[in-house]
């Protein structure tokens, strides 16, 4: 009997072998997982906008909780309001306020009511509106009375054309009447170039017309006073008709108040505009005059001819065209009445004014300390060929003697001309700049 040996070595390796294929699966490789791209794009995307919500929270916490931190950290200073120094009014008067007269005093008093009563009624709507339709139907009132011392003054003159046809020529200007009596009356215009028609036709407010005369004129200003009879015109309007009352056109007065613009202000007759006087003390480039320049902001024409009342009804002024400012082309301007008193009192009584032919200047005090001018009138222009030019009279030159009357402004010069007579001399006395000095010299001129 034969036995077997068991064959462990084959035993072992069959074991073995089992034993590897149950552990292959720990051989094998692990490969990495693919990435997943698009899952990552929205996680990153969510990231992102979760961060952008975040600090958008976080600005907007820290803007509102940003003053309130402001002010506990660094408390702000408050501010309790401003003072000024108290003004101080000195009890002792000076000499010039103890000159102040009655009537100044009155204006005054009558200014502060008026301001008073301008101040109720801007604080009151109805009753400002109301006010100021009343105001203007006032003013309204004193423009249409005007007419009543109004007149046109025209210039005609008749002509034939090429084809033998007659045709008529017409320059019309505003004058107002300053003289009357029962049958004639005194007009006053500024026409610096009548004189050469062939009829000067006065026209009254109702259309009535009159023929006039020159009676007298001043070539140099332009002033012209005319003659004309009005036994022929109606009684009513004869009776009617009235001289102009004249005012004042001291600067004190004139400036900042109201002024109606009467006559031709648009360059159409019958016009009436209202305004504002803004300045009084221009000095008009006219020979001899020392005529003063008002300034209004009314608007009016390039054309326009007449005359500026004062709320009362008197003329302040004589509308001028020729001599505007070159800064303001549209705004009114006009002569002042009060330096052209004497000259229409002059041409009135039939009197020419003498010619001298200087362009006389008022400087004001304080530029003539600091310019150490002498005291007088500066003469600032002198006329070719002029009585003052053939008597040696310079620019630059001071007046300080006129006719042997000492002279401080220009109005006395023109005064003084109107007293004297064509072919007359006079002796002037200048002072004349010589370096830093002035001296004084005596001439002659043979007036005009």
């Amino acid at each position: 009997m034969s036995t077997e040996r068991p064959d462990w070595n084959n035993h072992t390796n069959d074991e073995k072998d089992t034993k590897e294929s149950n552990l292959g699966f720990l051989q094998e490789e692990i490969k990495k997982r693919p990435l997943n791209r698009k899952k990552i794009a929205r996680r990153m995307t969510y990231v992102a906008v979760m961060a952008a919500v975040f600090g958008a929270v976080a600005c907007l916490f820290f803007l509102l909780l940003e003053p309130i931190l402001t002010r506990v950290l660094y408390p702000e200073e408050a501010v309790t309001g401003v003072s000024y120094p108290e003004e101080t009014i000195s009890e002792e008067l000076t000499p010039e306020e103890m000159l102040v007269n009655e009537e100044e005093k009155a204006a005054t008093e009558e200014q502060e009511r008026i301001r008073a009563e301008v101040d109720s009624y801007l604080r009151d709507k109805d009753k400002g509106a109301a006010a100021a339709e009343r105001i203007y139907a006032g003013l309204r009132q004193v423009a249409m009375q005007a007419r009543y011392f109004l007149v046109d003054v025209s210039e005609i003159s008749s002509d034939t054309d090429w084809f033998n046809d007659r045709y008529e020529r017409r320059g019309t200007v505003t004058g107002m009447i300053i003289a009357k009596t029962g049958t004639r009356i005194q007009v006053l215009a500024y026409a610096p170039g009548i004189g050469s028609a062939q009829t000067i036709q006065i026209t009254f407010y109702d259309g009535t017309a009159v023929e006039a005369e020159i009676h007298a004129r001043d070539k140099v200003s332009g002033m012209v006073v005319l003659s004309a009879g009005i036994g022929d015109v109606d009684k009513l309007v004869r009776d009617s008709l009235t001289a102009a009352t004249l005012g004042s056109s001291a600067p004190t007065y004139l400036t900042g108040q109201i002024v109606i613009g009467v006559g031709r202000p648009t360059g159409i007759s019958g016009g009436i505009t209202y305004g504002m006087v803004s300045s009084a003390t221009g000095e008009l480039a006219i020979l001899d005059s020392g005529l003063k320049q008002i300034t209004t902001d009314i608007v009016g024409s390039k054309q326009a001819s007449g005359f500026l009342l004062n709320p009362s009804g008197q003329v302040v002024g004589i509308l001028d065209t020729k001599h505007p400012r070159s800064d303001l082309p549209n705004l009114l301007c006009a002569i002042g009445i009060s330096e052209c008193k004497q000259l229409i009192e002059a041409l009135s009584a039939g009197n020419r004014k003498a010619y001298l032919g200087v362009q006389c200047t008022d400087v004001p005090e304080d530029i003539r300390k600091r310019m150490e001018i002498p005291e007088g009138v500066y003469i600032s222009d002198v006329e070719d060929d002029s009585p003052a030019m053939n008597a040696g009279i310079q620019k630059g030159d001071v007046i300080t003697s006129l006719g042997g009357e000492e002279v401080h402004f220009s109005s006395a010069v023109s005064r003084i001309l109107l007293e004297r007579e064509s072919g007359t001399e006079i002796r002037i006395t200048i002072m004349r700049p010589s370096g830093e000095e002035y001296t004084e010299m005596e001439l002659t001129a043979t007036l005009e």
